[in-house]
């Protein structure tokens, strides 16, 4: 009987374990570390070499018409130096970024909801609104620099191919202000949408047909609401078109003939106000969802 009581107590061992006597460096180096991490992951650095291939193919494809505008200019010895202006390059470069959140947004937020990881972070300096917006300014630097950098190559090759810098620095300095803002745009609308989206979806592929589809399927409700009800306002619920508006604007440029946003035909701050809250619905959609989580 005695024998039985002893074997049912069991004995404890001492292994070694310790208390953490080192610094607690809390909740805002917390919060660094995951944004450098998830900005990290965004261009797949860390992740192995497949991971690498799409967000660098993509963005080699935004740089792409740059390229060759001021290759070309350079061939020409600047007598060929307009190909592709600034807000053009918006036309192809908002394909390519659509693709781009489309692929990455999903790794910010799906695969830790699918692996089941999300209490371990909230357990323990870190909150759940931390790590939404830690992962939402990720995403938000990623677009504001792969799109800004196009810009910025087009812009070195008008300032340092002609002979006087200084007539082509004034000429230019008309642009520098709409060419910081055209990736604020693109960040604060497509960088928002996306990462809130995919955060409601745990599995990868499902989140980037979500992604990708609000992209592309709101293209035809435009058409349906501008052909059928005459609304105007329809083509500011395509996140294309919506950029498209603004950052043309922007630049002071007048919308092709026979485009969604030519019959539109609304003022600036129609597109510049619709931007805005974008950001900010798809925002508190985003700190909503990881609210409910719990450590």
């Amino acid at each position: 009987m005695s024998h039985a009581l002893d074997a049912a107590a069991g004995t404890i061992y001492d292994i070694g374990y310790r208390n953490y006597e080192g610094a607690r460096l809390g909740r805002g180096y917390a919060f660094r570390t995951l944004y450098v991490h998830s900005l990290r992951s965004l261009f797949g650095l860390g992740r192995g070499g497949k991971a690498l291939i799409i967000p660098w193919a993509l963005f080699a494809a935004m740089l792409f018409p740059g390229i060759v505008t001021v290759a070309v200019a350079g061939i020409s010895g600047g007598m060929i130096k307009n190909i592709i202006d600034y807000h053009e390059i918006y036309i192809w470069d908002s394909m390519m970024l659509a693709l781009f959140c489309a692929a990455q947004a999903p790794e910010l937020v799906s695969r830790d909801q699918y692996n089941r990881v999300l209490p371990l972070y909230f357990s323990r300096a870190l909150r759940q609104g931390d790590y939404a917006l830690a992962k939402l300014l990720a995403m938000w630097t990623a677009v504001f620099l792969v799109i800004l950098t196009p810009l910025l190559v087009v812009l070195a090759g008008r300032l340092g191919l002609p002979a006087d810098f200084g007539a082509a620095f004034r000429e230019e300095s008309r642009n520098f202000l709409p060419i910081l803002a055209t990736p604020a745009i693109c960040a604060l609308v497509f960088g928002t949408l996306s990462v809130s989206l995919a955060s409601y979806v745990p599995r990868r592929g499902l989140a980037s047909a979500l992604v990708l589809g609000v992209f592309l399927l709101t293209a035809p409700l435009v058409d349906i609401l501008m052909g059928t009800l005459q609304a105007r306002w329809g083509v500011l619920l395509n996140p294309v078109l919506l950029g498209n508006g603004a950052i043309w604007e922007l630049f002071g440029e007048r919308h092709e003939r026979g485009s969604p946003l030519r019959r539109a035909d609304l003022p600036p701050e129609a597109y510049y106000g619709a931007a805005v809250v974008y950001g900010v619905f798809f925002t508190l959609l985003l700190l909503n969802r990881y609210r409910r989580i719990r450590a």
